[in-house]
């Protein structure tokens, strides 16, 4: 079952996220954009979606800016920018659709209406035409705006590696490049995302996850047990329960220690396992493999899914903002003794029939 560490060493790890989050404090919230006079001013206290005072026809292209921050915490400079957080719909109705540029993001109209704007700030979408799942909703200091206007300019777009998508509660980012099965991850300060290929593989005692993966940089100095130092990049399997088994390399926590994911809505879903620790491996190819199923029962426990129905490559730098690369290479499901495998991303989804 997973682990948790002592109540001294989290509130270590407190102590030393306090005074890295203080001494980058200045320069952090120097570099947001202040809110413009004519901007609409989002505080992530709303409950309901505001019209930006642009009307589009189905066809046009409309721009949208935005500027400054949703500030939870100004001290540690705890904050949510505009391209994490800041979303648009047409007429009172889904879908939605999430900026990707802070100066400018480029839309085609796919409906006619008025132009809606909502951050979702730390909430979580119920559903793709703009509802959040139930809890506070508290207004931020300080203030996402946002102005729109019509536009001939063309419509931002980006794509990521063929055969994956972006998670869509997530939205479309420019933090994954590459080819199929060769893919680098470079988030920068406030990025979230996941990046899915979809598979449909059995489960059972010799399934194995294998990958290469190169590190440059870990985007925590910190153990990412706790929901501020919870940034990280890593390679992911999804099980046709819903449940996720995440794997991830720590400069501070220890190879094979497995926790739940420290995020509301996330801890019934995801968790943690340390494949890697430490530095010394950084800048240096490594090759993982991972017993899923027995992995499974020692982190999550209970009765073993019947299959892995998905791959993800996550990356999150929302907490600290320090930001993390790293290439992923050959993400492999396969079957030990045999020579059935599926690379993920390949546009095969199962074992071959033979």
């Amino acid at each position: 079952m997973t682990q948790s560490r002592t109540e001294t060493d989290k509130q270590a790890t407190m102590a030393q996220w306090d005074a890295q989050q203080r001494a980058a404090a200045s320069g952090i919230l120097h570099d947001i954009m202040p809110v413009q006079a004519d901007d609409l001013v989002l505080t992530g206290g709303e409950t309901a979606w505001h019209s930006i005072g642009c009307s589009v026809k189905k066809g046009q292209h409309f721009s949208v800016s935005s500027t400054g921050a949703n500030i939870v915490d100004r001290e540690h400079a705890v904050l949510i920018q505009p391209k994490y957080a800041l979303w648009i719909r047409i007429g009172g109705q889904g879908p939605i659709r999430k900026i990707i540029f802070e100066k400018e993001t480029v839309f085609r109209a796919w409906t006619d209406g008025e132009v809606e704007a909502f951050t979702k700030a730390l909430s979580l979408w119920a559903s793709m035409d703009g509802a959040v799942l139930p809890g506070p909703r508290n207004a931020c200091e300080g203030g996402i705006g946002v102005s729109v206007r019509l536009t001939d300019a063309s419509v931002t777009h980006i794509q990521p590696p063929e055969h994956w998508t972006f998670m869509d509660i997530f939205g479309e980012v420019t933090i994954f490049s590459g080819a199929r099965t060769d893919i680098t991850v470079d988030t920068h300060d406030g990025d979230c995302c996941i990046l899915e290929t979809p598979v449909d593989i059995p489960l059972n005692d010799r399934t194995r996850l294998s990958w290469s993966w190169l590190v440059d940089k870990l985007p925590s100095e910190l153990p990412e047990d706790l929901v501020l130092t919870h940034d990280y990049i890593s390679v992911a399997v999804r099980f046709d329960n819903g449940r996720d088994l995440t794997y991830m390399w720590s400069k501070e926590l220890p190879t094979d220690y497995h926790f739940v994911c420290p995020l509301p809505w996330w801890c019934d879903r995801e968790t943690h396992w340390i494949v890697e620790s430490g530095t010394e491996k950084l800048g240096q190819w490594q090759d993982a493999v991972r017993p899923v199923a027995s992995d499974y029962r020692k982190a999550i426990g209970g009765p073993l899914p019947g299959r892995i129905v998905a791959v993800w490559l996550i990356a999150n730098s929302v907490f600290q903002r320090i930001g993390g690369k790293a290439r992923f290479r050959n993400i492999r499901l396969s079957e030990d003794g045999t020579d059935r495998t599926v690379t993920a991303g390949s546009g095969l989804r199962c074992y071959s029939v033979r």
